[in-house]
């Protein structure tokens, strides 16, 4: 027995209608991805009673909850990014007939998934009552996009009948977006001194159990969106927002300065496109070292969203898909 193929593995959601209510995933509006790296599972929390006897052997272990965890990878892809940033921000408004404008922003309350995962051609199990608790999309120069998707749900069952071939939804398979389309602005100016990004939307999901070995429900958190690149340094403007206080500033301030950041990534055509918007960012890290060997100064700039009149973060992907 040579074991599962590890390679053989599928990634599957869609949206639940309620809490307690698993899809069905066979639904044309499911997303259906591969995995570049990650996964997801069910989890179970055991632990050892503690009490007194006249051994000094550990107590017997009991049972105490379970839930699902995982931050499965995937490629970005304008049909899927649509539905797994829906997710993780909660709101999507939707225009177009054949060619679609999906524009996403953060909301409240974050929707119900149902996710499914199989592996090997064996296991196939189903996830119910999931929350996108993290989501981190990420590049760097001449690579291909990824979206890291961290997920926490309720409850696992184990299928015992093949998930893969049960519905005519197949695995998305279009382009994955390179960095190379990438087109940055900073501070409302264009720059090509952006070497790599990585935005994270982060929700502290926590799972609320109450009296049954299943959790009650996943409860959002405070949102944190950040974002984080590595930018080539060449000027003194940005630098100086954050340790002056203006793109002039020479002494040192205690105001927080603001800006804002854009990034556009091109598909195969104007009708295909993501774009992410950060209206008012404050740097968090800028440092600037020096390079012995002689190499470009390279700042690893961290910042983070800040509540304003617009949207934290708005995400406008165009595709060919009219769900979420």
């Amino acid at each position: 027995m040579a074991g599962l193929r590890g390679n053989i593995a599928n990634l599957i959601a869609q949206k639940q209608t309620a809490l307690g209510t698993a899809a069905t995933w066979a639904d044309a509006s499911s997303v259906k991805n591969a995995f570049s790296g990650g996964s997801i599972g069910p989890v179970r929390e055991v632990n050892q009673l503690s009490e007194t006897d006249s051994s000094r052997d550990i107590g017997v272990s009991f049972a105490s909850t379970t839930g699902v965890e995982g931050s499965p990878e995937v490629y970005v892809r304008d049909e899927s990014i649509s539905f797994w940033l829906w997710a993780a921000l909660g709101a999507s408004a939707v225009t177009g007939t054949t060619n679609y404008t999906h524009t996403v922003t953060p909301a409240n309350a974050l929707p119900y998934l149902t996710v499914w995962k199989s592996l090997g051609g064996t296991l196939f199990e189903q996830y119910q009552d999931c929350k996108v608790g993290s989501l981190s999309i990420k590049a760097e120069a001449g690579q291909p996009l990824t979206a890291t998707i961290g997920i926490n749900g309720r409850q696992s069952t184990r299928l015992t009948a093949a998930i893969d071939n049960a519905a005519p939804k197949t695995i998305e398979n279009s382009l994955v977006y390179n960095y190379n389309k990438a087109a940055v602005t900073l501070g409302g100016s264009a720059t090509a001194m952006v070497r790599s990004f990585e935005i994270n939307i982060e929700n502290n999901l926590t799972r609320q159990q109450t009296d049954d070995f299943i959790a009650l429900d996943v409860y959002e958190g405070t949102r944190e969106v950040t974002a984080s690149f590595d930018l080539i340094f060449d000027s003194l403007t940005e630098y100086n927002k954050f340790h002056y206080g203006s793109p002039s500033g020479t002494t040192v301030s205690d105001q927080v300065f603001t800006t804002s950041l854009q990034l556009d990534f091109a598909g195969v055509g104007a009708n295909n496109n993501i774009n992410f918007s950060l209206p008012s960012i404050a740097y968090t890290e800028f440092p600037v070292e020096p390079q012995p060997g002689g190499d470009a100064v390279v700042s690893s700039v961290a910042a983070t969203a800040q509540r304003g009149g617009s949207p934290v973060l708005t995400a406008v992907v165009k595709n060919q898909h009219s769900a979420w």
